[in-house]
């Protein structure tokens, strides 16, 4: 029988059943490899190490040369290293016009200077079939062999902290994407400040913060399926279980307004700017204070526990349930339901 997907993620199953079957030949200078929860891949270089990282942008129409530049370092600040390099392939629909490319340019020109990032390549092609542009960028960042932490570093009894809020990007990319719907029942205020948000996806200030203190053991960043997603993928990576207090996680009162609007799960949406970290229990207050006081919000939700305790998550009423990720986004089932 075919099998046919869904927009956004391919299954986790799928990923170890047909893509890391299929991963050329070996290397024993890849020290971290394709694995679920892991952003970002480090590469052995002499006494040097490289993270490489490689991401799309599918989900919005608006900045998204801007968006790339900062998602893609996203991946490299999870590994504690600063993003430096960065390449990206602009797929175009045909009969677009001169300015879409040069938009999509002056973005990614703005981005990389924000962050001091150098454009080294890149590709540029007209793509027969397509309804919108794509942007596929990668990053690049450099360390000393030894000096980043990954995905699968947390041990039960670490402390899980998560930075700002919940749904930041998909809050944005509805708040701009379906503003023709929300302007219906919500104030255009409202959208406005949502839309905003998008100025905060970045998370690079937050890994550096947070690794100059110490006592950071795994990052992850938070990106499709939002924080239900994310906090599984790094519980999974781990081999840990987790309990999560659901009253804790930060909430903008923007997003809580337009996913109630739209009726899905603001814990479900895309969360781009929001880190999740596992850190040692007595480090825990320091990486809090200090991120606070760089004008980071930063709140513990959680902690890890041994893998044979589950991985669940404490509702505001008491209730327990299991967490377990979404099959798909939220953000792009609101779009495909209202036509964004």
């Amino acid at each position: 029988m075919r099998t046919f997907y869904s927009t956004g993620k391919i299954p986790y199953q799928t990923l170890i059943d047909t893509v890391f079957k299929h991963l050329g030949v070996k290397s024993d200078r890849l020290i971290v490899g394709p694995a679920i929860g892991e952003d970002a891949a480090i590469i052995a270089i002499g006494k040097k190490a490289i993270v490489v990282t490689t991401d799309p942008v599918t989900g919005a129409l608006e900045n998204m040369g801007w968006i790339s530049v900062h998602v893609n370092a996203n991946d490299v600040a999870t590994r504690g290293v600063r993003p430096q390099w960065y390449l990206c392939s602009i797929l175009l629909p045909e009969k677009c016009r001169k300015n879409m490319l040069e938009n999509i340019m002056r973005q990614i020109d703005r981005a990389a200077k924000e962050l001091r990032v150098t454009v080294v390549r890149g590709h540029t092609e007209i793509t027969p079939g397509l309804t919108r542009p794509l942007v596929i960028g990668f990053m690049i960042g450099e360390t000393e062999k030894g000096r980043y932490v990954t995905s699968h570093g947390a041990s039960p009894g670490d402390v899980i902290v998560l930075t700002k809020e919940a749904g930041l990007e998909g809050t944005a990319i509805l708040a701009t994407d379906l503003a023709h719907v929300l302007r219906k029942g919500i104030d255009e205020k409202v959208l406005i400040a949502a839309q905003r948000f998008m100025r905060r996806i970045s998370v690079v200030k937050d890994s550096q913060v947070a690794m100059s203190t110490g006592g950071v053991k795994a990052m992850h960043d938070v990106t499709e399926g939002g924080i239900v997603s994310g906090v599984w993928e790094l519980a999974e990576a781990s081999k840990c279980g987790c309990v999560i207090d659901g009253s804790k996680i930060p909430l903008a009162p923007e997003t809580q307004t337009i996913c109630r609007y739209l009726k899905i799960d603001p814990l479900k949406v895309m969360s781009s700017g929001a880190l999740l970290m596992a850190v040692r229990p007595n480090k825990a207050n320091a990486i809090l204070s200090n991120l606070n006081k760089a004008g980071v919000r930063a709140t513990s939700i959680g902690k890890m526990v041994s893998l044979r305790k589950g991985r669940v998550i404490v509702q505001k009423n008491g209730k327990v349930m299991r967490l377990t990720p979404p099959r798909r986004d939220h953000l792009y089932i609101a779009l495909e339901k209202f036509g964004g």
